[in-house]
């Protein structure tokens, strides 16, 4: 089965209560990974936000990864994902240990070949669409997609602007699973959103 994948984004929340109600609905409706996604705040609101949002993804059994921070993942034994300018996913794998779950962002076949003899576990591929998200991206082509899956044997997520509009385009895409933002984290009840997403997801 393809796995949902759920990328945190609290920028447009006002307090953190509104955005740990979001995330919950989020997890009631069945994400199969929370990845909490977090460039602007500082390092011990970071580690706080980690230590709430592990303990609640352990409650629905949800996978928890941290981005970037190889530190606080390290802190909260969470997962981590790494983007081409984070550690070096040989050190995370260094001092994380062989079990920690690390993800990592790829657009080529040859950052593909490396992250995976490097020891990621699973790769993020995009952008597909374009995308609010990251305002600085490049797309990514289905038959790259297509090629960087070909080429490895970890799971391969497709992410960028995937909402319920765009994800029917992937249709026949090798897909192991979809990365989402926006779709989630600002829909009215993302428990809902979750589900069709699922449905949909489960349908091309």
């Amino acid at each position: 089965m393809r796995k949902l994948y759920f990328v945190t984004n609290s920028e447009a929340f006002s307090d953190r209560d509104a955005f740990f109600r979001s995330v919950e609905s989020a997890l009631k409706g069945g994400i199969d990974y929370l990845q909490l996604r977090e460039k602007n705040r500082g390092d011990l609101d970071v580690l706080r936000l980690a230590d709430a949002l592990h303990d609640k993804a352990r409650q629905y059994g949800t996978e928890f990864i941290v981005d970037d921070r190889v530190d606080v993942a390290k802190a909260t034994e969470s997962g981590v994902h790494l983007g081409t300018d984070d550690l070096p996913i040989s050190v995370a794998r260094e001092i994380l240990g062989d079990k920690a779950l690390i993800g990592a962002s790829v657009k080529t076949v040859e950052r593909a070949k490396e992250a995976e003899a490097e020891g990621a576990d699973y790769f993020g591929t995009g952008a597909l669409f374009p995308t609010t998200t990251k305002v600085i991206t490049r797309r990514t082509s289905f038959d790259d997609f297509c090629a960087i899956k070909e080429t490895v044997d970890v799971p391969v997520f497709g992410i960028g602007g995937i909402n319920e509009q765009t994800l029917p385009e992937l249709k026949g895409l090798p897909l192991d699973g979809i990365c989402v933002v926006s779709a989630i984290q600002y829909a009215e009840v993302p428990e809902e959103a979750v589900r069709r997403l699922r449905r949909l997801l489960e349908s091309i």
